[in-house]
């Protein structure tokens, strides 16, 4: 290979580095974390396009007029009908069946009208006080100003995601674990607590045994100065009596 030729190593890289500036190519983990999602929406995008291909064979005139599309930069589809299928405008305002689809057609683009209104409306009232209150947590949390961005858009490209009814695995396992987080720590907590007291006792018992000075032999042990009586101890005082 001549050397003012690059290798296609070399390209895909140059590339890949133009659409992903922030990713880091030697961090394996971003790196074919970015790549994955590349093929997700090249994924998408085949999937889509095959469903276009499916209408369009279904429907010769769509084909037609998609071909015509991509033709004309003010294309209107409906002078498109008039001028090459011949569509009747006045016999579709008569006709009272067809009439009433457009008046149903009509009826349910202002119905999503409304709803985007006030989805609109809702988000403006509502995203200053979200963002305030997640800028305090990533504040509590000692995040930076930029983590806090890359964490607010990824929640978008989830938001994103599930709309056109995708579910990335990694966020599905995130949330899980986040769900579970307090019975872990719980857990663990628990756990801890159990470890710390059988610890306790095991010293206890060592430092019990190692006071216990025997004689040689089976005899029994020489008489401790008499102080004040010592509490029983279950289990242990049992195992000594055993023994002796």
């Amino acid at each position: 290979m001549p050397e003012n030729v690059k290798s296609k190593k070399d390209t895909f890289r140059e590339r890949f580095s133009k659409r992903y500036p922030d990713i880091n190519m030697e961090d394996e983990e971003s790196y074919y974390g970015a790549g994955n999602d590349l093929l997700d929406k090249y994924d998408g995008y085949e999937e889509s396009a095959e469903k276009m291909r499916e209408r369009i064979s279904n429907s010769p005139i769509f084909a037609e007029m998609i071909v015509a599309a991509g033709k004309q930069d003010d294309f209107d589809p409906i002078v498109w009908m008039v001028q090459n299928k011949g569509l009747d405008l006045k016999a579709i305002a008569e006709d009272e069946q067809y009439a009433q689809k457009l008046a149903d057609a009509h009826s349910s683009y202002l119905e999503k009208l409304a709803k985007q209104d006030e989805i609109e409306k809702q988000m403006s009232e509502n995203m200053p006080a979200s963002i305030e209150t997640v800028r305090a947590k990533a504040t509590e949390m000692g995040l930076t100003d930029e983590q806090t961005e890359e964490v607010i858009g990824k929640l978008y490209a989830v938001m994103d995601d599930l709309i056109v009814g995708k579910i990335d695995p990694s966020m599905f396992e995130m949330m899980a674990k986040g769900m579970n987080y307090d019975t872990a720590v719980t857990q663990a907590k628990e756990e801890g607590i159990a470890q710390g007291l059988n610890t306790k006792v095991n010293d206890t018992l060592r430092d019990i045994s190692g006071k216990q000075e025997r004689n040689g032999g089976r005899q029994s042990p020489v008489a401790p100065v008499k102080t004040k009586r010592k509490p029983r101890i279950p289990f242990v005082d049992e195992d000594e009596e055993g023994m002796e």
